[in-house]
């Protein structure tokens, strides 16, 4: 089973598991990989929430994506503050040479870049995109960024449970999801279409730690048990 195929399975699951308990709101089907949209969607007290869900702590959270022209980094609009914007460019910019390898290997001059499917895959082969990897400590505001951006307040993760994203609109008894994550900064490709795939660098956020939540939304007992107490609050 894929990652994209398992991530799908399990935001179906969750939505199932939502319906079931009468709190479901109009998203009957996951996302998948779409970036655009939540993948979940619950109602209380006549309000509907957003919910992002992950299969597992191990996903990748956030992200956007960097441009790079001329020897400059810019990022795409929203979701990242000015200041994190600052520390990922000045990290990407001892990358630069290798950036700059990669694009005159793959025939482009800037990123976002599109090449044949083919000369990327040798360009993997041949090692052009691994020296320009790299990672940056943070915390869990790079993914709240991101999501909060978009109107969802809310993660639901696979073996850890249900989070809020900075802020709890719905008062729900759940934790913050707060720590320390690495932001990963790695040249990608999308799906091919017609022998061409469409190549960038992205930046995305990834838990260094596992959390707990007193509830998840995978579980009928646990959504009835969590608005129960949400209720009697």
């Amino acid at each position: 089973m894929s990652n994209n195929k398992g991530g799908f399975d399990y935001e179906n699951k969750v939505i199932g598991a939502l319906l079931r308990t009468g709190c479901a709101g109009s998203i009957l089907e996951g996302a998948g990989s779409s970036s655009a949209d939540a993948d979940a969607d619950f109602v209380i007290g006549g309000v509907r929430y957003l919910v992002e869900v992950k299969k597992n702590a191990a996903a990748q959270m956030g992200g956007t994506s960097v441009r790079f022209s001329n020897g400059n980094f810019s990022f795409a609009k929203g979701g990242v503050e000015e200041s994190t914007q600052q520390r990922i460019i000045s990290l990407l910019q001892s990358k630069a040479p290798f950036i700059q390898d990669l694009l005159a290997k793959i025939n482009c001059e800037a990123f976002p870049a599109r090449c044949a499917k083919e000369t990327w895959q040798t360009a993997k082969e041949e090692g052009y995109l691994i020296p320009v990897n790299t990672e940056l400590e943070f915390d869990t505001d790079f993914i709240a960024d991101h999501y909060t951006a978009k109107g969802i307040n809310y993660i639901q993760i696979g073996g850890s449970g249900l989070f809020y994203l900075r802020d709890n609109p719905a008062n729900l008894p759940i934790p913050e999801l707060t720590g320390k994550i690495n932001i990963e900064l790695r040249p990608g490709r999308s799906g091919s279409k017609k022998g061409m795939v469409s190549a960038g660098i992205r930046a995305q956020g990834r838990l260094q730690f596992r959390p707990i939540s007193p509830f998840t939304l995978d579980d009928d007992r646990s959504i009835k048990s969590m608005i129960e107490t949400q209720t009697q609050q």
